[in-house]
């Protein structure tokens, strides 16, 4: 396979490490650039800041200018920008959230080129509607239009960018069936190629990490990692804690990307690094994470990564893990049932362990070349001389 001209748009640069498909992103490009790809990421930067290449990959700005008072007015200002920066001679463009439908595609070339595809990490429309359920449980009127005005938006964003699309990478197969039931694209459009798991940053051993964020050696840890607390379950998570520590007085909860009051026992770590949270998961006894709604779940793939034994709810797809054995799922979004788990784990070292290394090995198999290689096998046809 001869190297491609790619160009892929993201939502953030690199150095911003809180986003786990920002992540995500940067490490499938900077892959492409090992496997012999010319790689250009379009990234918001606001200010506009010129940056040097980043491990191989060239890293575009966009200038975000131009803010319209409109639903989604940020998302296609940057999508109107970056059609400006768009390289025509491009064998491939990869846009992966609803900016995708609003950018100018460069006039086509011989052999259809550029491709256009996208990388799907959530189906927006479905995922704005659950928030706003979340968010607004008794929605008044002028809330429900402004959702209604919003929906509307958002579903012909994304519906033009999935329909505009050669190809389109989803990252579970519950994903799949979302974008079939929403919008009219022929299913062997769609392709499910799970996330990959960004290597975590080297910190040393449990000892160390404990030692680094002031946790005390012996007692027990559990972590939870989360940008958008009622999405990803943060206060059922914090009650079940709550529950179980009365059984284990000196235990620990280490909460990083959300922010909330300290209580005894609890350990608010704010936004944190990739180095800082390598450590909370290589600290901790258990992953605890009651997610709401989730498209993937990177945060308790990573957990299963470091060798966490990890418990989520059953709104977190895991295409072929098998509950009870490589991590617990638990069905009903309440904390005692959460707690009981919690305990049960806490309580039992070996089947801890056990469930540890299951998930340890499931999670091997979502490394970044494996990922890359299978993008490079969708988009092949469309490509060939």
């Amino acid at each position: 396979m001869g190297g491609w001209s790619i160009e892929i748009l993201a939502s953030a640069p690199p150095e911003q490490t809180n986003s786990g498909l920002g992540r995500t992103v940067w490490s499938v490009a900077v892959e492409m650039v090992r496997r012999g790809h010319r790689v250009r990421v379009l990234y918001p930067s606001q200010p506009f800041q010129p940056a040097p290449p980043y491990q191989g990959v060239e890293r575009v700005p966009i200038p975000v200018l131009g803010l319209r008072r409109e639903p989604y007015g940020y998302e296609r200002a940057v999508a109107r920008a970056a059609s400006e920066l768009l390289d025509p001679k491009a064998d491939l463009i990869l846009a992966n959230d609803e900016k995708g439908g609003a950018i100018d595609l460069p006039n086509g070339r011989a052999g259809g080129r550029p491709v256009f595809g996208m990388l799907a990490h959530d189906i927006q429309q479905h995922h704005l509607l659950t928030m706003r359920a979340l968010q607004q449980p008794r929605p008044t009127i002028r809330q429900r239009v402004g959702t209604w005005l919003d929906r509307r938006a958002i579903a012909k964003l994304e519906g033009r960018a999935f329909g505009r699309a050669r190809a389109i990478v989803v990252a579970s197969e519950a994903n799949r069936q979302l974008l079939l039931r929403l919008y009219p694209v022929p299913p062997d459009r769609v392709h499910v190629i799970p996330h990959p798991i960004p290597p975590l940053a080297e910190v040393g051993d449990r000892n160390a990490c404990r030692e680094a964020l002031r946790v005390p050696l012996d007692v027990p840890v559990v972590a939870f990692i989360g940008r958008t607390p009622d999405r990803q379950g943060l206060p059922i998570a914090l009650e079940a804690f709550r529950r179980v520590r009365v059984f284990f007085p000196g235990a620990r909860f280490l909460v990083a990307g959300s922010t909330l009051p300290s209580e005894p026992g609890v350990m608010p770590l704010g936004i944190v690094d990739e180095t800082v949270k390598s450590r909370i998961l290589h600290a901790a006894d258990l992953f605890l994470f009651p997610a709401r709604y989730e498209g993937y779940g990177l945060a308790p793939r990573e957990a299963m990564a470091a060798g966490v034994a990890t418990i989520v709810s059953a709104h977190v797809p895991f295409d072929g893990a098998v509950a009870g054995r490589e991590l617990r799922v638990v069905r009903e979004d309440d904390a005692g049932a959460y707690a009981s788990d919690l305990a049960e784990l806490l309580a039992d070292p070996a089947t801890r362990r056990a469930l540890a290394e299951a998930g340890r090995t499931y999670a091997a198999q979502f490394g970044v070349d494996e990922a890359c290689a299978r993008i490079e096998r969708v988009f092949a046809p469309f490509l060939a001389s």
